[in-house]
Protein backbone atom coordinates (compact mmCIF):
# COMPACT_ATOMS: atom_id res chain seq x y z
CA UNK A 1 0.00 0.00 0.00
CA UNK A 2 2.87 2.32 0.91
CA UNK A 3 4.37 2.06 -2.83
CA UNK A 4 1.11 2.17 -4.27
CA UNK A 5 0.41 5.82 -2.43
CA UNK A 6 4.08 6.94 -3.46
CA UNK A 7 3.25 6.13 -6.88
CA UNK A 8 0.01 8.17 -6.70
CA UNK A 9 1.07 10.96 -4.70
CA UNK A 10 4.06 10.93 -8.17
CA UNK A 11 1.28 10.53 -10.66
CA UNK A 12 -0.65 13.34 -9.20
CA UNK A 13 2.63 15.71 -9.18
CA UNK A 14 2.94 14.99 -12.84
CA UNK A 15 -0.56 16.17 -13.71
CA UNK A 16 -0.25 19.18 -11.41
CA UNK A 17 3.01 20.32 -13.15
CA UNK A 18 0.70 20.75 -16.69
CA UNK A 19 -1.64 22.93 -14.45
CA UNK A 20 1.74 25.24 -13.50
CA UNK A 21 1.48 28.48 -15.79
CA UNK A 22 3.98 28.30 -18.76
CA UNK A 23 3.91 24.56 -18.39
CA UNK A 24 1.29 24.20 -21.38
CA UNK A 25 3.36 25.29 -24.08
CA UNK A 26 5.87 22.80 -23.23
CA UNK A 27 5.78 19.07 -24.65
CA UNK A 28 4.43 17.02 -22.61
CA UNK A 29 6.76 14.17 -21.31
CA UNK A 30 4.86 12.04 -19.35
CA UNK A 31 1.53 10.78 -18.42
CA UNK A 32 -0.70 7.86 -16.37
CA UNK A 33 -1.57 5.35 -19.33
CA UNK A 34 -3.14 2.57 -17.45
CA UNK A 35 -4.34 2.14 -13.46
CA UNK A 36 -3.74 -1.44 -12.74
CA UNK A 37 -5.84 -2.59 -9.15
CA UNK A 38 -5.18 1.22 -7.91
CA UNK A 39 -1.87 1.34 -8.94
CA UNK A 40 -1.25 4.11 -11.75
CA UNK A 41 1.61 2.99 -14.35
CA UNK A 42 3.46 6.02 -16.22
CA UNK A 43 4.20 6.36 -20.03
CA UNK A 44 7.54 5.94 -18.87
CA UNK A 45 6.70 2.40 -17.39
CA UNK A 46 5.20 1.37 -20.40
CA UNK A 47 8.45 2.59 -22.65
CA UNK A 48 10.92 0.34 -20.76
CA UNK A 49 8.70 -2.54 -21.10
CA UNK A 50 8.57 -2.19 -24.71
CA UNK A 51 11.86 -1.71 -24.99
CA UNK A 52 13.25 -4.61 -22.79
CA UNK A 53 9.99 -7.24 -23.93
CA UNK A 54 9.16 -6.00 -27.21
CA UNK A 55 12.05 -4.18 -28.54
CA UNK A 56 10.11 -1.21 -29.82
CA UNK A 57 10.66 2.05 -29.15
CA UNK A 58 7.46 4.30 -28.76
CA UNK A 59 7.10 7.92 -27.86
CA UNK A 60 4.36 9.61 -25.84
CA UNK A 61 2.70 11.42 -28.72
CA UNK A 62 2.32 8.44 -30.54
CA UNK A 63 0.32 6.62 -28.02
CA UNK A 64 -1.94 9.79 -27.41
CA UNK A 65 -2.98 9.70 -30.88
CA UNK A 66 -3.58 5.93 -30.81
CA UNK A 67 -0.86 5.10 -33.03
CA UNK A 68 0.64 2.42 -31.43
CA UNK A 69 -0.70 -1.30 -31.57
CA UNK A 70 -2.97 -2.04 -28.99
CA UNK A 71 -1.39 -5.82 -28.68
CA UNK A 72 1.54 -3.68 -27.27
CA UNK A 73 -0.57 -2.21 -24.93
CA UNK A 74 -2.33 -5.27 -23.61
CA UNK A 75 0.87 -6.87 -23.28
CA UNK A 76 2.10 -4.40 -20.55
CA UNK A 77 -1.41 -4.67 -18.65
CA UNK A 78 -1.15 -8.50 -19.03
CA UNK A 79 2.49 -8.54 -17.63
CA UNK A 80 1.45 -5.97 -15.00
CA UNK A 81 -1.65 -8.87 -13.74
CA UNK A 82 0.65 -11.78 -13.91
CA UNK A 83 3.06 -9.90 -11.14
CA UNK A 84 -0.15 -9.37 -9.04
CA UNK A 85 -1.17 -13.01 -9.13
CA UNK A 86 2.60 -14.39 -8.76
CA UNK A 87 2.38 -11.72 -5.51
CA UNK A 88 -0.67 -12.91 -4.78
CA UNK A 89 -0.86 -16.62 -4.74
CA UNK A 90 2.56 -16.22 -2.70
CA UNK A 91 5.06 -18.15 -5.43
CA UNK A 92 8.71 -17.91 -4.82
CA UNK A 93 11.60 -19.14 -6.14
CA UNK A 94 14.75 -19.39 -4.27
CA UNK A 95 18.00 -18.08 -5.79
CA UNK A 96 19.73 -21.60 -5.56
CA UNK A 97 16.87 -22.41 -7.87
CA UNK A 98 17.93 -19.64 -10.67
CA UNK A 99 21.68 -21.12 -9.88
CA UNK A 100 20.74 -24.52 -11.05
CA UNK A 101 19.15 -22.80 -14.07
CA UNK A 102 21.67 -20.74 -15.32
CA UNK A 103 24.17 -23.60 -14.86
CA UNK A 104 22.17 -26.05 -16.96
CA UNK A 105 21.43 -23.37 -19.78
CA UNK A 106 25.10 -22.71 -19.47
CA UNK A 107 26.56 -26.49 -19.52
CA UNK A 108 24.00 -27.48 -22.48
CA UNK A 109 25.31 -24.45 -24.40
CA UNK A 110 28.86 -25.47 -23.62
CA UNK A 111 29.74 -22.53 -22.42
CA UNK A 112 32.50 -21.16 -19.76
CA UNK A 113 31.46 -19.22 -16.92
CA UNK A 114 33.22 -15.90 -18.99
CA UNK A 115 31.49 -17.22 -21.80
CA UNK A 116 28.23 -16.73 -20.61
CA UNK A 117 28.53 -13.24 -18.78
CA UNK A 118 30.10 -12.31 -22.11
CA UNK A 119 26.78 -13.45 -23.89
CA UNK A 120 24.50 -11.80 -21.59
CA UNK A 121 26.63 -8.68 -21.82
CA UNK A 122 25.70 -8.35 -25.59
CA UNK A 123 22.16 -8.61 -25.26
CA UNK A 124 22.67 -5.45 -22.87
CA UNK A 125 21.81 -6.54 -19.79
CA UNK A 126 24.04 -7.59 -16.37
CA UNK A 127 23.92 -10.68 -14.78
CA UNK A 128 21.26 -8.99 -12.31
CA UNK A 129 18.93 -8.40 -14.46
CA UNK A 130 18.95 -11.78 -16.08
CA UNK A 131 18.55 -13.51 -12.83
CA UNK A 132 15.38 -11.06 -12.31
CA UNK A 133 14.08 -12.33 -16.13
CA UNK A 134 14.92 -15.97 -14.91
CA UNK A 135 13.07 -15.47 -11.64
CA UNK A 136 9.63 -13.93 -13.67
CA UNK A 137 9.84 -16.93 -16.10
CA UNK A 138 9.87 -19.46 -13.37
CA UNK A 139 7.32 -17.71 -11.30
CA UNK A 140 4.66 -17.32 -14.10
CA UNK A 141 5.29 -20.91 -14.97
CA UNK A 142 4.55 -21.94 -11.29
CA UNK A 143 1.06 -19.82 -12.01
CA UNK A 144 0.42 -21.11 -15.52
CA UNK A 145 0.49 -24.81 -13.98
CA UNK A 146 -1.58 -23.82 -10.97
CA UNK A 147 -4.43 -21.96 -13.25
CA UNK A 148 -4.06 -23.75 -16.57
CA UNK A 149 -2.20 -27.35 -16.97
CA UNK A 150 -3.58 -28.94 -13.76
CA UNK A 151 -7.18 -28.52 -14.25
CA UNK A 152 -6.31 -30.28 -17.94
CA UNK A 153 -6.97 -34.15 -17.78
CA UNK A 154 -7.39 -36.15 -21.39
CA UNK A 155 -9.85 -39.50 -20.99
CA UNK A 156 -9.00 -42.15 -23.38
CA UNK A 157 -13.06 -41.41 -24.31
CA UNK A 158 -11.44 -37.86 -25.32
CA UNK A 159 -8.80 -38.97 -27.30
CA UNK A 160 -11.10 -41.48 -29.19
CA UNK A 161 -13.84 -38.32 -29.83
CA UNK A 162 -11.40 -36.09 -31.36
CA UNK A 163 -10.00 -38.99 -33.51
CA UNK A 164 -13.57 -39.60 -34.85
CA UNK A 165 -13.64 -36.00 -35.35
CA UNK A 166 -10.72 -35.47 -37.35
CA UNK A 167 -10.61 -38.44 -39.80
CA UNK A 168 -7.65 -36.73 -42.01
CA UNK A 169 -5.54 -36.05 -39.70
CA UNK A 170 -4.24 -39.36 -38.77
CA UNK A 171 -3.33 -41.68 -42.01
CA UNK A 172 0.24 -42.81 -43.73
CA UNK A 173 1.81 -39.94 -45.90
CA UNK A 174 -0.07 -40.20 -49.32
CA UNK A 175 2.62 -40.23 -52.22
CA UNK A 176 0.92 -39.46 -55.61
CA UNK A 177 2.09 -39.72 -59.36
CA UNK A 178 0.47 -36.62 -60.51
CA UNK A 179 0.31 -34.63 -63.94
CA UNK A 180 -0.19 -31.02 -63.72
CA UNK A 181 -1.60 -28.14 -66.42
CA UNK A 182 -1.40 -24.53 -65.28
CA UNK A 183 -2.59 -21.43 -66.83
CA UNK A 184 -1.40 -18.34 -65.93
CA UNK A 185 -3.08 -15.69 -64.26
CA UNK A 186 -2.16 -12.38 -62.29
CA UNK A 187 -3.86 -12.13 -58.92
CA UNK A 188 -3.99 -8.28 -60.27
CA UNK A 189 -5.61 -9.30 -63.54
CA UNK A 190 -8.66 -7.47 -63.95
CA UNK A 191 -11.50 -9.39 -63.60
CA UNK A 192 -12.23 -9.94 -67.02
CA UNK A 193 -8.48 -11.63 -67.79
CA UNK A 194 -9.35 -14.06 -65.02
CA UNK A 195 -12.32 -15.24 -65.89
CA UNK A 196 -10.95 -15.27 -69.61
CA UNK A 197 -8.82 -17.41 -68.25
CA UNK A 198 -10.69 -19.72 -66.20
CA UNK A 199 -12.97 -20.23 -69.54
CA UNK A 200 -10.09 -21.79 -71.28
CA UNK A 201 -9.13 -24.36 -68.16
CA UNK A 202 -12.63 -25.55 -67.91
CA UNK A 203 -12.58 -26.00 -71.60
CA UNK A 204 -9.47 -28.41 -71.69
CA UNK A 205 -10.66 -30.09 -68.27
CA UNK A 206 -13.72 -30.71 -70.13
CA UNK A 207 -11.85 -31.86 -73.00
CA UNK A 208 -9.54 -34.29 -71.32
CA UNK A 209 -12.87 -35.88 -69.33
CA UNK A 210 -13.82 -36.54 -73.00
CA UNK A 211 -11.21 -38.37 -73.51
CA UNK A 212 -8.01 -36.56 -75.01
CA UNK A 213 -4.80 -37.47 -73.51
CA UNK A 214 -4.25 -35.06 -70.56
CA UNK A 215 -0.31 -35.34 -71.78
CA UNK A 216 -0.89 -34.17 -75.22
CA UNK A 217 -2.89 -31.08 -73.29
CA UNK A 218 -0.28 -30.38 -71.35
CA UNK A 219 2.64 -29.96 -73.93
CA UNK A 220 0.50 -28.09 -76.22
CA UNK A 221 -1.08 -25.58 -73.26
CA UNK A 222 0.38 -25.95 -70.12
CA UNK A 223 2.74 -22.71 -68.77
CA UNK A 224 3.52 -24.72 -65.44
CA UNK A 225 5.81 -27.09 -64.21
CA UNK A 226 7.08 -30.17 -66.36
CA UNK A 227 4.59 -28.97 -69.17
CA UNK A 228 7.98 -30.70 -72.24
CA UNK A 229 7.12 -33.83 -70.33
CA UNK A 230 3.31 -33.83 -70.90
CA UNK A 231 2.72 -31.97 -67.31
CA UNK A 232 4.62 -35.35 -65.55
CA UNK A 233 5.85 -34.26 -62.12
CA UNK A 234 6.42 -37.76 -61.01
CA UNK A 235 6.10 -38.87 -57.51
CA UNK A 236 5.51 -36.28 -54.84
CA UNK A 237 4.28 -36.24 -51.26
CA UNK A 238 0.81 -34.24 -51.27
CA UNK A 239 2.23 -32.67 -47.96
CA UNK A 240 5.11 -30.81 -50.53
CA UNK A 241 2.40 -29.26 -52.00
CA UNK A 242 0.65 -25.61 -52.06
CA UNK A 243 -2.32 -26.41 -49.48
CA UNK A 244 -4.99 -25.98 -52.64
CA UNK A 245 -3.36 -28.47 -55.31
CA UNK A 246 -2.41 -31.09 -52.15
CA UNK A 247 -6.10 -30.83 -50.99
CA UNK A 248 -7.58 -31.20 -54.57
CA UNK A 249 -4.70 -34.10 -55.05
CA UNK A 250 -5.57 -35.55 -51.77
CA UNK A 251 -9.08 -36.29 -53.18
CA UNK A 252 -8.47 -38.26 -56.48
CA UNK A 253 -8.75 -41.46 -57.14
CA UNK A 254 -6.12 -43.08 -59.65
CA UNK A 255 -7.17 -42.14 -63.23
CA UNK A 256 -9.43 -39.10 -61.82
CA UNK A 257 -8.57 -35.03 -63.00
CA UNK A 258 -9.16 -32.23 -59.59
CA UNK A 259 -11.42 -29.26 -61.12
CA UNK A 260 -9.46 -26.09 -61.72
CA UNK A 261 -7.54 -24.96 -58.62
CA UNK A 262 -6.71 -21.29 -58.24
CA UNK A 263 -3.55 -20.08 -56.68
CA UNK A 264 -1.50 -17.12 -56.42
CA UNK A 265 0.12 -18.25 -59.97
CA UNK A 266 -2.83 -19.10 -61.70
CA UNK A 267 -5.39 -22.06 -62.80
CA UNK A 268 -4.32 -25.48 -62.41
CA UNK A 269 -5.61 -29.16 -63.34
CA UNK A 270 -4.17 -32.28 -61.63
CA UNK A 271 -4.55 -35.33 -62.64
CA UNK A 272 -3.93 -38.64 -60.44
CA UNK A 273 -1.65 -41.01 -62.30
CA UNK A 274 -1.31 -43.23 -59.08
CA UNK A 275 -1.20 -43.15 -55.67
CA UNK A 276 -0.01 -44.95 -52.59
CA UNK A 277 -0.48 -44.74 -48.66
CA UNK A 278 -2.66 -42.18 -46.99
CA UNK A 279 -4.82 -45.31 -45.24
CA UNK A 280 -6.29 -44.28 -42.16
CA UNK A 281 -4.49 -45.61 -39.24
CA UNK A 282 -6.05 -46.90 -36.48
CA UNK A 283 -6.77 -45.95 -33.20
CA UNK A 284 -4.81 -47.85 -31.42
CA UNK A 285 -1.82 -46.69 -33.03
CA UNK A 286 -1.70 -43.53 -32.51
CA UNK A 287 -3.90 -42.70 -29.62
CA UNK A 288 -0.91 -41.95 -27.38
CA UNK A 289 -0.31 -39.35 -30.48
CA UNK A 290 -3.75 -38.14 -30.35
CA UNK A 291 -3.97 -37.31 -26.74
CA UNK A 292 -0.90 -35.40 -26.59
CA UNK A 293 -2.22 -33.00 -29.74
CA UNK A 294 -5.54 -32.83 -27.83
CA UNK A 295 -3.74 -32.17 -24.74
CA UNK A 296 -1.81 -28.97 -26.23
CA UNK A 297 -4.72 -27.99 -28.28
CA UNK A 298 -6.74 -27.51 -25.06
CA UNK A 299 -3.93 -26.30 -22.96
CA UNK A 300 -3.72 -23.28 -26.03
CA UNK A 301 -7.29 -22.66 -25.71
CA UNK A 302 -7.84 -22.49 -21.75
CA UNK A 303 -4.79 -20.35 -21.44
CA UNK A 304 -6.04 -18.09 -23.85
CA UNK A 305 -9.14 -17.97 -21.92
CA UNK A 306 -7.27 -17.71 -18.60
CA UNK A 307 -5.15 -15.10 -19.81
CA UNK A 308 -7.89 -12.70 -22.15
CA UNK A 309 -11.25 -13.56 -19.60
CA UNK A 310 -10.47 -14.95 -16.15
CA UNK A 311 -7.48 -12.94 -15.44
CA UNK A 312 -9.09 -9.31 -16.85
CA UNK A 313 -12.11 -10.48 -14.62
CA UNK A 314 -9.87 -10.55 -11.30
CA UNK A 315 -8.73 -7.66 -11.30
CA UNK A 316 -9.99 -4.24 -12.00
CA UNK A 317 -8.03 -1.91 -14.68
CA UNK A 318 -8.77 1.46 -15.77
CA UNK A 319 -6.86 2.67 -19.38
CA UNK A 320 -6.29 5.94 -18.99
CA UNK A 321 -5.88 6.47 -23.09
CA UNK A 322 -9.18 7.09 -25.32
CA UNK A 323 -8.06 5.28 -28.26
CA UNK A 324 -7.62 1.83 -26.25
CA UNK A 325 -9.78 -0.26 -23.98
CA UNK A 326 -8.56 -3.70 -21.99
CA UNK A 327 -12.22 -5.70 -21.47
CA UNK A 328 -12.43 -9.19 -20.27
CA UNK A 329 -13.09 -10.95 -23.70
CA UNK A 330 -16.27 -14.07 -23.73
CA UNK A 331 -14.36 -17.63 -24.73
CA UNK A 332 -15.61 -19.19 -26.88
CA UNK A 333 -16.50 -23.10 -26.66
CA UNK A 334 -13.60 -23.89 -28.65
CA UNK A 335 -11.92 -27.90 -28.29
CA UNK A 336 -12.66 -28.28 -24.68
CA UNK A 337 -16.67 -27.97 -24.94
CA UNK A 338 -17.14 -29.69 -28.20
CA UNK A 339 -14.08 -32.02 -29.69
CA UNK A 340 -15.04 -30.20 -32.74
CA UNK A 341 -13.00 -30.88 -35.89
CA UNK A 342 -9.64 -28.79 -36.66
CA UNK A 343 -9.73 -26.11 -39.51
CA UNK A 344 -7.27 -23.43 -40.64
CA UNK A 345 -7.80 -20.20 -39.90
CA UNK A 346 -6.29 -17.40 -40.94
CA UNK A 347 -2.56 -16.54 -39.39
CA UNK A 348 -2.68 -14.88 -35.84
CA UNK A 349 -0.54 -11.61 -35.46
CA UNK A 350 1.75 -12.38 -32.45
CA UNK A 351 0.72 -11.02 -29.34
CA UNK A 352 1.39 -12.02 -25.47
CA UNK A 353 0.75 -15.51 -25.87
CA UNK A 354 4.31 -15.64 -27.74
CA UNK A 355 5.60 -13.75 -25.08
CA UNK A 356 4.47 -15.98 -22.23
CA UNK A 357 3.43 -19.15 -24.10
CA UNK A 358 3.15 -22.26 -21.77
CA UNK A 359 4.40 -24.37 -24.91
CA UNK A 360 7.45 -23.10 -25.56
CA UNK A 361 8.96 -24.40 -22.17
CA UNK A 362 10.02 -28.20 -21.52
CA UNK A 363 7.75 -28.86 -18.53
CA UNK A 364 7.72 -32.34 -16.97
CA UNK A 365 6.54 -33.44 -13.68
CA UNK A 366 8.03 -36.99 -12.26
CA UNK A 367 6.54 -38.94 -9.15
CA UNK A 368 8.98 -39.28 -6.00
CA UNK A 369 9.52 -42.66 -4.89
CA UNK A 370 7.67 -43.23 -1.04
CA UNK A 371 8.82 -46.58 0.02
CA UNK A 372 5.76 -46.33 2.05
CA UNK A 373 3.59 -45.89 -0.64
CA UNK A 374 1.42 -43.06 0.29
CA UNK A 375 3.19 -39.45 -0.71
CA UNK A 376 1.89 -38.58 -4.02
CA UNK A 377 4.61 -35.72 -4.29
CA UNK A 378 5.77 -34.92 -7.77
CA UNK A 379 8.71 -32.83 -8.60
CA UNK A 380 8.22 -30.14 -11.41
CA UNK A 381 11.10 -29.74 -14.42
CA UNK A 382 11.42 -26.85 -16.58
CA UNK A 383 13.76 -28.19 -19.35
CA UNK A 384 14.61 -30.56 -17.61
CA UNK A 385 16.35 -28.48 -14.40
CA UNK A 386 14.25 -29.82 -10.95
CA UNK A 387 12.68 -27.01 -9.15
CA UNK A 388 9.43 -27.23 -7.26
CA UNK A 389 7.62 -30.38 -5.70
CA UNK A 390 4.03 -30.23 -5.37
CA UNK A 391 2.32 -32.30 -2.45
CA UNK A 392 -0.89 -34.36 -2.87
CA UNK A 393 -4.18 -32.79 -3.54
CA UNK A 394 -2.32 -30.09 -6.03
CA UNK A 395 -3.20 -31.69 -8.73
CA UNK A 396 -7.29 -31.92 -9.61
CA UNK A 397 -8.05 -33.61 -12.99
CA UNK A 398 -11.02 -31.84 -15.11
CA UNK A 399 -12.95 -33.97 -17.57
CA UNK A 400 -12.99 -31.95 -21.05
CA UNK A 401 -16.64 -32.50 -20.89
CA UNK A 402 -16.68 -30.26 -17.84
CA UNK A 403 -16.68 -26.61 -18.21
CA UNK A 404 -13.29 -24.89 -16.94
CA UNK A 405 -15.66 -22.39 -14.80
CA UNK A 406 -16.96 -25.49 -12.74
CA UNK A 407 -13.71 -26.73 -12.14
CA UNK A 408 -12.92 -26.14 -8.19
CA UNK A 409 -9.18 -23.78 -7.52
CA UNK A 410 -6.00 -25.43 -7.02
CA UNK A 411 -5.96 -27.18 -3.45
CA UNK A 412 -4.58 -25.52 -0.73
CA UNK A 413 -0.43 -25.85 -0.97
CA UNK A 414 1.92 -23.29 -2.36
CA UNK A 415 5.30 -24.37 -4.27
CA UNK A 416 7.78 -25.53 -2.34
CA UNK A 417 11.08 -25.92 -3.54
CA UNK A 418 13.26 -29.11 -3.66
Amino acid sequence: MKIARERLCAAALLALVALVPGAASANLVEKIVVVVNGAPHTFSDFRKFARDNLRQDVRLDEITAGRVPQEWLEEFITNELIQAEVRGTGIRVRDADIDSYIEAVRKQNKLSVAQFDALVQRQGKDMQQYRQEVRAQIERDELIRRNVRQRIHITIQDAQRYYNANPHLYRTDLKMHLRHLMLSADENASTDQQQAVRERIDALRGQALEGADFAALARTHSQGAGASDGGDIGWVETKSLPDSLAKAAATLRKGEISPPVRTSLGFHLVKAEDRRGGERLGFEAVSEQVRDELYNKTLQERFAKWLKTDLRKKHRVEVKLTEYDFEAEEAGRGTVGSLMATSDGPAREKGFWDYVNPLTYIYDEEPIPDPSGISDRKRVKLFGIPLFTTEAGDDEDVPLSEPIEAAAPPAGGSATTP
